[in-house]
């Protein structure tokens, strides 16, 4: 897969891919998957096989309706320090990105997307579901090792290619229907971390999902319509917390 016929300003691509890969694996909230950081060159593509079943916590969820909407009651204080003392305490074990656990999670479809200097440009492996997922002919042997053929990796030297655009055919190339949406948002995510981390999530998610608009993929109305929701809850989420830092409530409470 190596090349020697270095196309000027190869590295500097893949540096800004993997940098992007970076960005968007620090991001929660998908519903469709989710993105860890497994080193500098690489990422794990989690896609979920089933929607509804990814993690869910079984406590109630931090939301305005049990923190914020008692800000003229004196209870306010302690019901606050318990609710988000609870979140605290409530984080979900981190998913196990091992190559062992990769390969025996029935969950997800988990896709390795890396971007090693020796190559000079990003390659995509299948980690899980080969024998579901790869076509092979008759008198064909599996190799796991071999990268998946995918068209925006091909097209990576030649164009200006993201990964969200990598993402995007991964996701539909896993799920059969493919989902109206690869990007849909799973806002129960952000219904159940506190409100001063929601405003911080929505706003990185809003940014994220600002870019893979302006790549008018086939989803795009559906995602304007994402946006404009976040757009709301974030700044629901901050005028709500700056209510709630200009009140007697707060004042007492840090006291």
């Amino acid at each position: 897969m190596a090349d020697d016929g270095v196309v000027p300003g190869e590295m500097t691509r893949l540096n800004q891919f993997m940098a992007d890969c970076m960005s968007v694996g620090a991001l929660r909230g998908f519903k469709h998957f989710s993105v860890y950081i497994r080193s500098r060159e690489e990422i794990i593509l989690r896609v979920f096989k089933d929607p509804s079943s990814t993690p869910r916590s079984d406590l109630a969820p931090i939301c305005s309706s049990t923190v914020y909407e008692h800000l003229s009651r004196v209870h306010a204080i302690e019901e606050s320090k318990h609710t988000i003392s609870s979140a605290k305490n409530r984080m979900e074990k981190p998913f196990d990105i091992s190559n062992r656990s990769l390969e025996a999670d029935s969950e997800g479809i988990n896709f390795l997307i890396a971007g090693y200097q020796r190559y000079r440009c990003p390659y995509v492996w299948l980690r899980t579901d080969h024998e579901r997922l790869v076509q092979l002919d008759a008198d064909e042997e599996l190799d796991k090792d071999a990268p998946v053929e995918l068209n925006t990796i091909n097209c990576w030297r030649n164009y200006d290619i993201r990964p969200w655009d990598v993402i995007v055919e991964i996701v539909c190339y896993a799920l059969d229907p493919w989902p109206e949406n690869p990007f849909a948002i799973d806002y129960e995510y952000f219904d159940r971390i506190t409100m001063e981390e929601r405003v911080v999530a929505t706003g990185a998610m809003l940014e994220f999902l600002r870019r893979a608009y302006l790549r008018r993929y086939f989803c795009s109305e559906i995602l304007l319509e994402d946006i404009k929701r976040l757009q709301r809850q974030h700044f629901y989420c901050i005028n709500t917390l700056r209510e709630y830092q200009q009140s007697s409530v707060f004042r007492e409470a840090t006291s």
